[in-house]
């Protein structure tokens, strides 16, 4: 509510007493004040609509601590993946999950004999959605599960670069030697 919307309420009598517009128009304004916090103390209660206040919020409940230089958006996209439930790991999940949460598409190969989970992510993948799908399949797999992720993205030095590394999620001793290629 504005100032000029609450002076429409007033009574026809006080038409032309200046006190009284005037206190109106001060109210008014306070109202609006008003009317803008409580929206934003609303959006603070959702991820995505959160602004700086509401992110850190959420990260201090999740014990979450942000990079410097981090973005709004890369610091809300951490908190929902953090604060998913816990799925059935199927292909479809693993899928959609990647698609919606992380922005990208990513295959997956999963060998349930040997345990091991590859990730294919191509296209135009940055370093920092690269490194959220590393920790997102970190936080979901199991323990005694491998990970073999395989990720192709273009950076600012070269047109091409691609990574591969194996690695196993919270439990790195199980595997003997990480590795790192250019491919």
């Amino acid at each position: 509510m504005d100032s000029e919307e609450l002076l429409e309420y007033m009574p026809e009598f006080y038409d032309g007493v200046y006190e009284m517009e005037e206190l109106l128009r001060a109210q008014g304004q306070a109202l609006a004040a008003n009317d803008k916090t409580q929206e934003q103390i609303l959006d603070n209660q959702f991820v995505v609509t959160a602004d700086e206040t509401g992110v850190k919020a959420f990260e201090e409940q999740l014990g979450i601590v942000a990079k410097p230089t981090a973005t709004l958006d890369e610091r809300k996209q951490q908190i929902i993946l953090e604060s998913a439930p816990p799925q059935p790991l199927t292909k479809n999940y693993l899928h959609s999950s990647s698609t919606t949460s992380l922005g990208m598409r990513v295959s997956f190969d999963i060998d349930t004999g040997q345990h091991m989970v590859t990730a294919y992510a191509t296209g135009g993948i940055t370093a920092v959605q690269a490194e959220s799908l590393r920790n997102w399949l970190y936080h979901i797999l199991p323990a005694n599960m491998l990970l073999n992720v395989r990720i192709s993205f273009a950076t600012q030095n070269s047109d091409l670069q691609a990574f591969a590394s194996v690695a196993t999620s919270f439990k790195s001793s199980l595997v003997s030697a990480a590795e790192t290629s250019q491919i």
